[in-house]
């Protein structure tokens, strides 16, 4: 496959690039709107920094890795160019985006993948096929949280994320909500189906931040409740990612890896009655990965060869746009309830 990489930040540079020409791809060449910074990427993994219809006429495929504004875009000008679609998580700014993107990749008949990193995760995937099992029994609730500080400096900059028109109304919500809400459908196998939320902005800047810092949202999955936590000013300790579930036969707890290691992520599972205690990955879910490798790099491996094997078998993939498009809409009923103050249907 040759892959054209859209956007030349700091994740396709550490993850994106180096994860498909480990999947075996050939790197078609980068475009970005900052040219800069693609000629800098292109001379560091010996391809060419190209615009972006150059690139549409001499790759197979795109990975896009740029601000949410674009996803739509940059994305439905590629399918409709014939190309299939890597997308960067969230699917888009809002649900009716991402619905416009995954129109294009069915009327064109292309292949989509959401790249939600935890999809390539050990403890998560773990966690999944303990689930699938009944390790746990029927799902009860479900309890979560995204925690990060990285807009925790009430007198540091205000980024693009923290800008409505950029990276979307929810902020926070859609930012890590995307990673938290799709966790929680791919570990349960569960679906929202309704939302309340409270959402804020606790730091406001002399560049007006547009959309929220934090928000708690609490959730009904079918006959299952959800509580979820999610903020980028959270002070105090590491970025952190966690889910709980809770079952008729026992409970798991898990945190995938995080800025360490592919390894890193953590399990624990508890039997009813009875005490957590922490359980490895499944060794088999490594499929040829050394899990020193740094995380990010690590499940886009796994990533960009499903996307990859997929465009091959001409099958959707695992994670495909439906399921950036289902988490998309958990964000956006989010970011109504805390307009509203009322429980919204997803």
């Amino acid at each position: 496959m040759r892959i054209g990489i859209v956007g030349a930040g700091w994740w396709a540079g550490f993850a994106h690039l180096p994860a498909f020409k480990e999947a075996g791809a050939e790197i078609a060449g980068i475009y970005s709107r900052t040219k800069d910074h693609a000629r800098r990427l292109a001379e560091q993994f010996g391809t060419r920094a190209c615009n972006y219809q150059e690139l549409l006429l001499n790759c197979d495929a795109v990975a896009i890795s740029t601000t949410d504004d674009t996803h739509a875009p940059l994305g439905i000008e590629a399918l409709e160019a014939g190309k299939h679609l890597f997308m960067d998580k969230p699917l888009a700014r809002t649900f009716e985006e991402g619905q416009a993107i995954l129109a294009a990749a069915r009327a064109h008949h292309r292949i989509g993948l959401t790249a939600f990193t935890s999809r390539g995760d050990l403890a998560a995937e773990t966690a999944q096929g303990m689930v699938q099992s009944g390790a746990i029994g029927e799902i009860l609730y479900v309890r979560g949280h995204f925690h990060g500080g990285y807009m925790g400096d009430p007198a540091g900059p205000t980024t693009w994320r923290a800008k409505a028109e950029l990276g979307g109304a929810g902020g926070a919500v859609a930012d890590l909500g995307a990673h938290l809400f799709d966790l929680t459908r791919m570990v349960s196998g569960l679906e929202f189906t309704e939302v309340m939320a409270l959402s804020s902005i606790h730091f406001q800047r002399p560049d007006p931040v547009t959309n929220y810092d934090e928000g708690a949202i609490l959730a009904r999955l079918g006959t299952a409740s959800g509580a979820f936590s999610l903020s980028r000013v959270h002070t105090g300790g590491i970025q952190v990612l966690e889910l709980e579930l809770q079952g008729t036969r026992g409970a798991l707890r898990l945190r995938p890896a995080m800025w360490a290691n592919g390894g890193s992520g953590q399990l624990w599972w508890a039997k009813r009655p009875g005490d957590y205690q922490e359980i490895p990955y499944n060794p088999a879910l490594l499929r040829g990965r050394n899990p020193s490798w740094s995380w990010g790099y690590f499940q886009f491996v796994e990533l960009a060869r499903r996307f990859m094997a997929a465009v091959e078998q001409n099958q959707q993939p695992t994670p495909s746009l439906e399921d950036g498009l289902a988490a998309q809409k958990v964000i956006d009923a989010a970011v109504r309830s805390s307009k509203r103050a009322v429980w919204e249907s997803i």
